[in-house]
C-alpha cells in the first residue's frame, strides 16, 4: 500500500478555518503536489426518503492528469451498481469544463452548480429529456463549514430544497445532506489491506448535526478478530463532528456496531455512539433505507447507503458511504 494516503484515513486532530474563496479551486495548493491522483472534489446531495430515494451528485477534478469527473446519480431502492440506476450521468471529461472556476460551471452531460452565496447557498440543476431525468434544486448551509486542520478539507450541513424528476415521476425534494470539498491531496487507488470504514452523517435540525467516519471496530466486529482488518477501537476514528447548540466539537471516540447483509455486506442497522472534545456524547441508531454500489475507482468499493436516523427520539435520514477494498471483500467470502 503506497504511503500516500487520502483524507479519510487520516485522522483530523483539531479545526481550521474556511474563507469563501474555499468554494471556488485551489490551485495554489493544488500546484504543491507533484502526484497523478491529486483530487480536488465537491459533493453534494439530496434524498425523498418516503420514496426509498438519494441521490450523489459530484465533482472530480484531477489537475494533474487534467481532467474533470463528474455528474448526477439518483436512484430508487435497491440497485446492484450505478449503471442499475434510474439516473447515472457520471463522466469525464477535460477539464475546460472549469474554466470559470467553480462560480457556476456546467458539465456537457447537463449537470450544473451555481454559487449564489458562498459558504451557504448553492443551484443545483442538470437535464436529460430523453430519460424524462431533470433535477432543480437549492441547497442552503444550516452549519457553520467545518475546515479540518489540514486546511484542504471542508464538511458543512445542508438544507436541500426543490424538485426532481425522475424517469417521468416527480418529487418534491425537502431533506438534510453533508456536503464535502477536497483539495491538495491525492487520493491513491491503492488496494488497501483495511477493514470498512463508514463515513455516516445525520442532520437532525438546524442546530443539531453530526459526522463521523470510523473503521469497523474489531471489539465489535467478531469475524475480524485474529485478521490483518482487527484494528484496535482506539486506533479507528479518522474524523468527526458534532455540531449543537451553536457550537462545532471534533469527535475523539466513537463506537460503531455494524449489522452486515450475508453476502452484499450492506449495513442493514448500525449503532453509534460519538464523543467530542467539549465533553458531549451523541448516541444513533439508524435502519438501511436504500443503497447503491459505486465503484468509485477500479480498486474500491462504496456502497454509498440512505439510512433511517434516530437519536433522543428525533428522527432523520442521512449518508452511510462506506469504503471497502479488495482484500477484506476476498477475506469475507468465506464468513
Amino acid at each position: 500500500m503506497s504511503d500516500v494516503k487520502p483524507f479519510f484515513l487520516t485522522p483530523n486532530p483539531g479545526f481550521g478555518q474556511a474563507t469563501e474563496k474555499d468554494d471556488l479551486l485551489h490551485p495554489e495548493k493544488n500546484s504543491l503536489v507533484d502526484h497523478d491522483s491529486l483530487t480536488e472534489t465537491q459533493y453534494f446531495g439530496f434524498s425523498v426518503p418516503e420514496a426509498g430515494i438519494h441521490a450523489l451528485c459530484y465533482m472530480w477534478h484531477r489537475p494533474n492528469m487534467g481532467i474533470v469527473t463528474g455528474g448526477a446519480w439518483v436512484w430508487k431502492g435497491f440497485k446492484d451498481s450505478v449503471v442499475h440506476s434510474e439516473l447515472c450521468d457520471l463522466r469525464t471529461y477535460k477539464d475546460t469544463a472549469l474554466n470559470n472556476d467553480l462560480h457556476e460551471y456546467r458539465l456537457n452531460n447537463g449537470y450544473g452548480i451555481k454559487i449564489l452565496e458562498p459558504l451557504k447557498r448553492f443551484h443545483m440543476t442538470y437535464a436529460d429529456p430523453a430519460a424524462n431525468n431533470s433535477i432543480d434544486i437549492i441547497l442552503q448551509a444550516v452549519s457553520p463549514v467545518v475546515m479540518f486542520a489540514d486546511g484542504n478539507h471542508f464538511e458543512q450541513a445542508m438544507h436541500a430544497k426543490g424538485e426532481l424528476v425522475l424517469r417521468g415521476e416527480r418529487y418534491e425534494v425537502d431533506s438534510y445532506n453533508i456536503r464535502d470539498r477536497s483539495w491538495g491531496k491525492p487520493r491513491p487507488e491503492d488496494n488497501m489491506p483495511l477493514p470498512p470504514t463508514s463515513w455516516m452523517t445525520a442532520t437532525f435540525n438546524e442546530n443539531f448535526s453530526i459526522n463521523c467516519n470510523v473503521f469497523d471496530q474489531v471489539s465489535r466486529a467478531p469475524e475480524l478478530q485474529g485478521s490483518k482488518f482487527a484494528f484496535a477501537d482506539e486506533n479507528t476514528v479518522n474524523g468527526g463532528w458534532i455540531f449543537r447548540d451553536g457550537k462545532v466539537g471534533r469527535i475523539v471516540a466513537a463506537k460503531k456496531q455494524i449489522s452486515r447483509a450475508k453476502g452484499t455486506l450492506l449495513p442493514e442497522s448500525v449503532e453509534l455512539e460519538a464523543s467530542d472534545d467539549l465533553g458531549r456524547t451523541v448516541k444513533m441508531t439508524g435502519t438501511l433505507v436504500c443503497s447503491c454500489n459505486w465503484y468509485t475507482w477500479a480498486n474500491v468499493r462504496m456502497a454509498i447507503s440512505l439510512m433511517r436516523w434516530e437519536c433522543e427520539g428525533m428522527v432523520t435520514h442521512g449518508d452511510c458511504q462506506e469504503a471497502m477494498w479488495n482484500d477484506y471483500l476476498v477475506y469475507m467470502q468465506d464468513k
